[in-house]
């Protein structure tokens, strides 16, 4: 049995002649709002034709570094296509209305596909609530369960499969498939968690030079209480390109890279980093193996790459939020029309708000910076680079209502109010309505701020309010709109 990394996180398993493909991204680039799709990292193509026999495609969720129609659309239709029981419902009727016969599992029952046996798990209940609805696999050979390939990407590690292997039921996977999602980052490089409000200059660095923190959090936090130490690691993720004004070439993560970095600590699990098309076997010997011709690494292209990042961390440059992922608007009047769909927007949203965490946090808050709180303690703010516009509201939680403030200077809100966030009033409107994902935006053109931990300021509730499990009806609108296009393309 061997994995091959076809780039990001998308593997394809294969023993004997039986192949699962696991989250194809098969494209050069992936995203579901086309003006917004996302080059893979490192740059690659992939001959489809390759794959024109595969027997199970596995989408462990609905993110759209994992879930890409214009790649699901080279893909045979006679095969399996499996999702876990927490996949929304616009995802499984796309995947229907492309012509796939879809099955859904809600269990660790074994379904057997040819030369392999599979079982899915749901990830850990600790997860962060945006991945939560990750469904992970353990991939082994049929006839053979000695042992197995556990993929597991986005999530923690699921207590079902560790308490499987604890007692028992399922032999110790050899190789173990993680994400590694951490940047690359840049001095001064936000990510779309961090705190503006708190962090200097100087003091945002929380990964460190690439991404050792998160890989340390990765190889050793992560997997400190799993039954047997595994003999082998696969990193992945981190695998795109966001191009947008200074960030150049970030995020993405060499994890070739970080692995030989990872085994020069002396881990006791052999830590593997693949260039997409390089395959890692099980049998006889587990190790990395050849180059896979279907796939194959722009090396020129990959190589410049690189050089731009050396170069760009070696000038020490900083890297600021862009003026906005939509365009601008340019003239008055459309600003004012937008602001008026805003000020509606959050006069919708404002009671979800109070009974997120972030509305549950700031309500038992009395003092901020030394004075005492009055009933305005979350703010929005609304910003037009082009015209020079920033408008400012204000969540009365007394009233339940947003209320304009006077205030719209950033400093001076981030220093009266505890939570905020400051966005493109564009792109707040493209979130809201559908012509964007949450995900096009964050760790972008979006500045917060807030008290307590990481999941208490205004992005988490984006995350949840905005995306695909809280609004399944903006992602359906925007899957239709692919699916428009996809058909005018035929």
């Amino acid at each position: 049995m061997r994995a091959i990394f076809i780039g990001h996180q998308t593997w394809l398993v294969e023993h004997g002649d039986t192949r699962i493909l696991i989250d194809p991204l098969l494209c050069k680039d992936f995203g579901l709002v086309d003006e917004n799709r996302i080059e893979i990292y490192p740059p690659r193509t992939v001959d489809a034709a390759a794959l024109c026999d595969v027997d199970l495609i596995f989408l462990s969720h609905e993110h759209s570094d994992h879930f890409d129609i214009q790649s699901l659309n080279l893909l045979p239709r006679s095969a399996k296509f499996v999702v876990g029981a927490t996949i929304v419902e616009p995802v499984k009727q796309c995947i229907r209305d492309l012509g796939f016969t879809l099955t859904q599992v809600n269990d660790t029952e074994p379904m057997r596909i040819g030369d392999l046996s599979l079982r899915f798990y749901p990830a850990d209940p600790k997860t962060a609530f945006w991945e939560s609805r990750v469904t992970q696999v353990h991939i082994e050979e049929a006839e053979e369960s000695s042992s197995g390939i556990f993929i597991a990407v986005d999530a923690l590690v699921s207590e079902v499969l560790k308490a499987d292997i604890a007692e028992g039921r399922l032999a110790p996977p050899k190789l173990v498939i993680v994400s590694n999602n951490s940047r690359v980052s840049p001095p001064g490089a936000f990510q779309s968690l961090e705190n503006w409000g708190k962090n200097a200059s100087d003091s945002n660095r929380k990964v460190g030079p690439l991404g050792i923190g998160v890989l340390c959090t990765v190889l050793i936090s992560y997997m400190d209480d799993f039954p047997v130490q595994p003999e082998n690691i696969a990193l992945c993720g981190g695998g795109f390109i966001k191009r947008l004004g200074g960030f150049a070439a970030f995020p993405f993560s060499d994890q070739p890279t970080l692995s030989r970095l990872a085994n020069r600590l002396s881990l006791d699990t052999n830590i593997v980093g693949l260039l997409p098309g390089e395959a890692f076997t099980l049998d006889p010997e587990p190790g990395p193996q050849a180059v896979i011709d279907w796939v194959q690494v722009d090396k020129v292209q990959h190589n410049l790459l690189i050089e731009e990042l050396d170069q760009f961390i070696e000038a020490g440059k900083t890297v600021e939020v862009v003026a906005s992922v939509r365009p601008d608007v340019q003239d008055a009047e459309a600003y004012e029309e937008l602001l008026l769909r805003a000020e509606a927007e959050l006069q919708r949203l404002a009671k979800s708000l109070m009974l997120f965490i972030t509305g549950r946090k700031v309500l038992v808050m009395s003092h901020y910076k030394g004075r005492k709180l009055g009933p305005k303690r979350i703010v929005f703010s609304f910003v037009s680079h082009a015209l020079g516009r920033q408008d400012a509201y204000a969540l009365n939680l007394i009233s339940g209502q947003f209320e304009a403030q006077t205030h719209n200077q950033l400093e001076s809100l981030m220093a009266l109010y505890p939570f905020g966030v400051s966005l493109p009033l564009v792109d707040f409107i493209g979130m809201s309505e559908g012509d964007l994902q949450i995900w096009d935006i964050v760790g972008v053109s979006v500045q917060s701020w807030f008290e307590n931990g990481i999941f208490d300021g205004l992005i988490p509730f984006f995350y949840s309010y905005y995306g695909e499990n809280g609004s399944p009806e903006l992602l359906a609108k925007i899957i239709r709109r692919g699916m428009r296009k996809l058909e005018k393309c035929l």
